[in-house]
């Protein structure tokens, strides 16, 4: 075990040490990477409906006939699924309710050396998402924990393309398009919110950064955005936090902050620009049972920590004044696309 627990660290040093460059935003001062492009990847799915309709047109049509697969997504019961495209597996959970179109739809990424079932542990987001009417998928990077790890070149394309296809099989409100995601996972969410935010209703990132200024003022749209970070992370350290949060109050002229909540564990503020803008941004003093995480963790999560090759539970020592799965849902529904 001892040697499976070194090997595992080993890989989730070597995931964000191989990845700085596309995984950590820049020094000030330094040029930012590169991003990806999102609308070139394909899905080898197989062939697509006749006349499906486009991924941005969602479920503006929503009927009571039934869904019709496509491609990779070859089963449209409601449930929990697992499909493969590209070498990559998905998890998705179909909400009874969501089987003819029309419900909204949650991207919940995972972190290094993790999966989706531990993403799942920690979020509830299946659960959440059947109870309030969102389809959720959850992606698996490839590999087997404690060795998966994003890579943003390689990885961010075909995730994106299976959104589109999820999109579009599942009817999906196009008004209700959100992502959320933790520490690699959370790089994914800042990443996809600048750069696809003619799809991205609004984002719920932890425990990573992901935008320059640059970036954040060339997106097409002002995402909302709800951003956590863990003052005493020991794999993202807190410090890079404050520069993302400033980077977009600059680009988007947020004004001043005011306080949503918070006591002497945690600080939950919020800025707002004329346009109505939000950017919400959770810092907290909580930390993980691990003392390689310490606040590298998910408040209010219950995560046992038992998904075969995970190294150590996600969860925050409770008590904590909030579960954030729950908090992502409220922000969700409260900012769908205009």
């Amino acid at each position: 075990m001892g040697a499976v627990i070194r090997a595992g660290l080993g890989v989730l040093a070597a995931g964000f040490v191989a990845c700085a460059s596309e995984t950590s935003s820049p020094p000030e001062g330094a040029t930012a990477p590169a991003l990806p492009s999102g609308e070139s990847a394909r899905v080898d799915a197989g062939p697509a409906p006749s006349t499906p309709p486009p991924p941005d047109s969602g479920a503006s049509d929503a009927s009571s006939t039934a869904l019709v697969p496509s491609g990779c997504i070859d089963d449209v019961s409601p449930g929990d699924h697992r499909f493969t495209c590209n070498g990559y597996t998905f998890d998705v959970r179909l909400p009874a309710k969501c089987k003819t179109g029309g419900c909204g739809i949650v991207l919940d990424v995972h972190g290094a050396t993790m999966n989706a079932a531990m993403q799942d542990a920690s979020t509830a987001m299946r659960a959440i998402g059947e109870r309030e009417g969102y389809v959720v998928v959850q992606p698996n990077a490839k590999g087997t924990p404690p060795n998966a790890i994003w890579n943003p070149s390689a990885d961010y394309d075909d995730v994106w393309a299976f959104l589109g296809l999820a999109r579009t099989v599942y009817r999906v409100d196009p008004k209700r398009v959100h992502m959320t995601g933790f520490s690699q996972g959370g790089r994914m969410t800042f990443t996809f919110a600048c750069k696809h935010a003619d799809v991205i209703a609004s984002a719920a990132p932890a425990a990573e950064i992901g935008c320059t200024e640059a970036e954040a003022k060339a997106a097409v749209r002002e995402v909302p955005i709800l951003y956590m970070h863990g003052t005493t992370d020991a794999v993202i350290g807190f410090g890079v936090a404050p520069p993302q949060r400033d980077a977009f109050v600059s680009a988007w002229a947020l004004g001043d902050a005011v306080v949503v909540a918070g006591d002497d564990a945690y600080s939950w503020k919020r800025w707002t620009n004329a346009k109505g803008t939000v950017f919400e941004f959770i810092q907290h003093d909580w930390q993980a049972t691990s003392t390689l995480l310490r606040g590298h963790c998910i408040p209010g999560s219950t995560d046992p920590g038992t998904v075969p090759g995970q190294l150590f539970s996600f969860a925050c020592k409770p008590p904590n004044a909030f579960v954030w799965g729950e908090e992502v849902m409220k922000f969700f529904e409260a900012h769908p696309m205009p």
